[in-house]
């Protein structure tokens, strides 16, 4: 419906059940991706005229291919990526005029880790292995499939003027970046992904506790087939590199394992970017202590300067619950560890199913409800950890202090002691795009996870991931007896997995389900000995996001059925609701490092200390 008012400006009504997003970058697009998947319409509004330019995320980790293998899209991303045959070594250099790097982490490519997996069906590992991909292949890539959905309605060159809601509706105004026209569109729900500046964010006031860090980087993305030069230590994928006096310069990244690089120069506040030219900025990167290193460039695709931000929005949804953030809108964090993009996938997803579920009808409001009590207290973990695995690199500083760093690569005892001192911190602190604690091992905690009740929850560590069934946990992944995955045993929405010939109350819930218009699977592997150990409950309720919401010995009521599908699905909480009471969300304590502290009682960042210095 559109009702003109005599000027360019005039307003519409989007389709009951459609949801509106705002900003076109990966978030946004698998956000409509996942909405289409389960039936929903979206409408998609993007300030930019096409996809990005920008290198940014270039590891989509295990659990978000995870994600993409759920949505039946992790073999086309791959094919946009490295091949899976190139291992992917963190090299560690004092620059390139060095004769060798000082150390490594030995990262495996994706056909050596697929067979560590298999390898390793202990229930501790991921179903699939990481992914290197340049976020510019990546969204011209989603933005193709959304482009031919017809459950998606992209529109690009059109800008977020500002967003609200009453008890039913969200109202957007959007801008025409090259007519000026504006319409303003009433939906159900907004999804706002539209990135750090997000003005879905800012027109609703949630704050965003954190802030940058104070230091400032030159990025420069090139092109260049100069391999002899680039790989004279060796292929690799990242070289983080040494740089004057003496402290963490710079890094760069391999792209593609073709001709195309990223390098990132770490520079103080008071630098002047713009007064190094982007060739130069290269050769210092890859020079470290050893002066400019000169490769030879064949093109500048882009450059920017950048600042490290660590900062978690203390609101993820409005009032009556028709206007959500996700992605760099809700979270920003350093990029070691590669936290960003794919926090912002799981945010996708979990806010894509339940938007979906609430508009369906099969689950109630309470549902949506859930996401930014789930989903903000994983934001605040990762995107402080983002910032331990940037204080390894900052502590280099401490190393080379008190002497001369440039003797580094001599052969004498003091050299030698300084690089195995620099080797032993490296491989001490290694936890980077390796942490998977971090990765798969968070553990919701909502009114929509019934609680396991006198049973002591399993220990959790951000090094590794710890398989368990434990409520609110992503489960373990094992390959059955037929060599097929657990995971694709999961059914589009909700599963009961069954691990016991005996009866032990499946029909109940299968009964209730039909009854509350639930859909839900029941998958029987009563015969699976292996993974009836693992899952550690006779009956495990996984969610479409593939969390477990409920787990259980045994079911004696159909009362009880239903109270549990009622609870998980947000339709109203009886006797066994959780109150939601996560440390998390409230005041990260022991399950976060010393070093930062983010607080829903806090607008400022506040970090005692993160590699020497203070804001």
């Amino acid at each position: 419906m559109t009702e003109t008012n005599g000027t360019s400006n005039h307003k519409e009504a989007l389709a009951e059940g459609t949801v509106l997003i705002a900003g076109g970058g990966p978030v946004g697009l698998l956000l409509a991706t996942v909405l289409s998947s389960y039936g929903v319409k979206s409408v998609l509004f993007e300030r930019n005229k096409s996809t990005t330019k920008w290198p940014k995320m270039d590891l989509t980790n295990p659990r978000s291919m995870e994600i993409f293998r759920r949505l039946g899209l992790a073999e086309g991303l791959r094919r946009q990526g490295v091949p899976a045959h190139i291992d992917q070594p963190v090299l560690i250099s004092s620059g390139l005029g060095a004769k060798e790097a000082i150390t490594k982490w030995a990262l495996l490519g994706v056909d050596k880790f697929r067979k560590y997996i298999r390898d390793n069906n202990d229930g501790s590992q991921p179903l699939e292995p990481w992914q290197r991909l340049s976020q510019a292949l990546f969204e011209k890539w989603l933005k193709g499939l959304c482009d031919a959905d017809p459950l998606i309605d992209i529109r690009f060159g059109w800008k977020i003027e500002s967003v609200d809601e009453d008890s039913d509706k969200a109202m957007t105004t959007v801008v025409n970046v090259d007519t000026g026209e504006t319409i303003a569109y009433t939906s159900d729900y907004v999804a706002g992904c539209d990135g750090a500046s997000s003005r879905t964010r800012k027109s609703l006031g949630f704050p965003l506790d954190g802030g940058p860090i104070p230091s400032c980087v030159l990025l420069v993305h090139f092109k260049s087939r100069d391999l002899s030069r680039l790989h004279k230590q060796g292929q690799f994928w990242h070289i983080f590199l040494l740089a004057e006096p003496g402290k963490f310069g710079g890094a760069i990244i391999a792209q593609d394992e073709v001709d195309t690089w990223t390098t990132h120069l770490f520079l103080p506040l008071d630098a002047n970017p713009e007064g190094i030219a982007s060739e130069e900025a290269v050769y210092r990167v890859l020079g470290g202590l050893h002066g400019p290193y000169p490769i030879k460039i064949d093109e500048i695709l882009v450059r920017s300067v950048w600042r490290p931000n660590i900062a978690v929005a203390r609101t993820w949804a409005s009032a009556n619950r028709r206007v959500f953030i996700a992605g760099d809108a809700a979270h920003q964090n350093i990029p070691t560890g590669g936290y960003g993009m794919n926090l912002g996938v799981a945010d996708a997803f979990d806010l894509g199913w339940k938007l979906a579920a609430a508009i369906n009808g099969s689950a109630g409001q309470g549902l949506l409800e859930s996401y930014e009590l789930e989903r903000r207290p994983v934001a605040l973990r990762n995107v402080n950890h983002s910032g331990v695995h940037f204080e390894v690199h900052e502590k280099v500083s401490d190393i080379l202090a008190g002497g001369d760093p440039h003797i580094i690569n001599d052969e004498t005892e003091e050299a030698r002691l300084l690089r195995r001192r620099i080797r032993d911190h490296y491989q001490t602190h290694d936890g980077e795009n390796k942490d998977f604690g971090i990765e798969m091992g968070y553990r919701y905690q909502s009114p929509v996870i019934v609680p396991e009740r006198d049973t002591q929850e399993p220990e959790w560590t951000p090094s590794r991931y710890i398989p368990t069934t434990w409520p609110g946990s992503r489960p373990p992944h094992i390959f059955l007896s037929d060599g097929s995955a657990i995971f694709d045993k999961f059914g589009k929405h909700w599963t009961i997995m069954v691990f016991v010939r005996e009866g032990c109350g499946q029909d109940l819930l299968m009964d209730a389900a039909k009854s509350l218009s639930v859909p839900l699977s029941l998958v029987d592997l009563s015969g699976e000995d292996q993974a009836k150990r693992i899952y550690e409950r006779p009956l495990v309720l996984i969610r479409p996001d593939q969390h477990v919401a409920w787990r259980g010995d045994r079911l004696d009521s159909l009362e009880s059925a239903k109270d549990i599908l009622t609870t998980v699905t947000g339709r109203g909480l009886s006797g066994i609701k959780l109150p939601y009471n996560s440390k998390l969300a409230e005041k990260p304590t022991e399950a976060f490092s010393a070093t930062t502290e983010l607080s829903t009682q806090v607008t400022t960042f506040e970090m005692e200390k993160m590699g020497g210095f203070q804001l």
